[in-house]
């Protein structure tokens, strides 16, 4: 169930693969977000750049700028912007500094409750409710 917020929080999602970026897009918006995408890490950069983000989703392995890369520059311009890191491949995460990691495949479930831990209270939603 989603509860009316006064203000809208923008979420920046960074993955090379298209579908799952196109299904983040959907179900965060569905739910009440403000979602901006980028196909991969220099794209994602570039937004970070021009816009600001309450939260950051990032897949690591990633051609050209990997996810690691794009937490790094995050954290050196704004250390309270939480980054979540999403992989197929979870020994990437064994010396990860990311805020959250989710481990792909994933269910909606599982990505509204890491968004809702660092966003909580801003939105208003109820995971387990099952309406999103």
């Amino acid at each position: 169930m989603l509860i009316s917020s006064p203000k809208l929080y923008k979420i920046l999602v960074i993955d090379d693969e298209l579908p799952i970026l196109r299904l983040l897009n959907k179900l965060l918006a569905r739910i009440g977000f403000l979602v901006d995408v980028a196909e991969n890490g220099k794209a994602g950069i570039n937004k970070i750049n021009q816009n600001s983000y309450d939260l950051i989703l990032t897949d690591i392995k990633m051609p050209e700028v990997s996810g690691d890369e794009v937490l790094e520059y995050v954290k050196s311009k704004n250390k309270s912007i939480p980054v979540i890191g999403m992989s197929g491949t979870p020994w990437l995460f064994e010396q990860h500094s990311f805020d959250a990691i989710l481990n792909k495949p994933y269910n909606n479930q599982e990505l509204v409750e890491v968004v809702n831990r660092f966003l909580k209270g801003k939105l208003g939603i109820d995971p387990h409710d099952g309406s999103f």
